[in-house]
């Protein structure tokens, strides 16, 4: 009998592969899967490290193509930096929500996108061009120390607050209170416990 037990349990202990979690990702590694996308994807960083993002801080935002660069310079002198741009034309969809996860991969809190038609004939398939331009902001540690609010207390010792009903130990004993007969937990009534 301990045999098969052993014989259970054992393999679910030394089968486990560890997988990436929040402790063990580093800025950099690869932790999302997106496709083709990796050969299609310019850096922009100049080889600076870049901070770590989750998926969930990455904001995506769709643009026409006349306004791609206008948005993007926009962003820029709002002190966003570029990250990377990612350029591809294909039949297939290029799915936004692929871009996002390479985005968090490389650091990048923000996505411009815009996807259109190019040059269509009846001999070719339909091609679309889509432009993804990954920008983050860098969060600049302030040089000034959080001060803490200053604690108001009282001149003068406040009143204690006046009682207009019998109070006992446990709150108040009066007809409504935990003692009296109309209470719930009275032991005297049919019913109770």
């Amino acid at each position: 009998m301990k045999f098969l037990v052993l014989l259970t349990v054992v393999p679910a202990f030394f089968g486990c592969a560890l997988t990436p979690n929040v402790d063990t990702r580093k800025p950099g590694q690869r932790w999302n899967y997106y496709g083709d996308l990796l050969p299609a994807y310019r850096d922009q960083t100049g080889g600076a490290r870049v901070a770590l993002i989750w998926l969930d801080q990455v904001a995506f935002q769709r643009v026409e193509q006349r306004d791609f660069q206008k948005i993007v310079q926009a962003f820029l002198r709002q002190g966003y930096s570029k990250i990377g741009f990612v350029s591809v034309r294909s039949q297939y969809f290029v799915d936004p929500y692929e871009v996002k996860r390479l985005a968090a991969d490389k650091g990048a809190r923000v996505v411009i996108g815009c996807w259109f038609a190019v040059r269509e004939t009846e001999a070719e398939p339909r091609m679309v061009e889509y432009w993804y331009q990954l920008l983050d902001k860098p969060t600049v540690p302030s040089g000034r120390a959080v001060v803490p609010a200053p604690v108001l207390t009282p001149a003068v010792p406040l009143a204690p607050p006046v009682r207009t009903a019998p109070f006992g130990p446990t709150g108040p004993t009066g007809p409504t209170g935990p003692t009296g007969p109309n209470s719930p937990n009275n032991p005297l009534e049919p019913g109770s416990y």
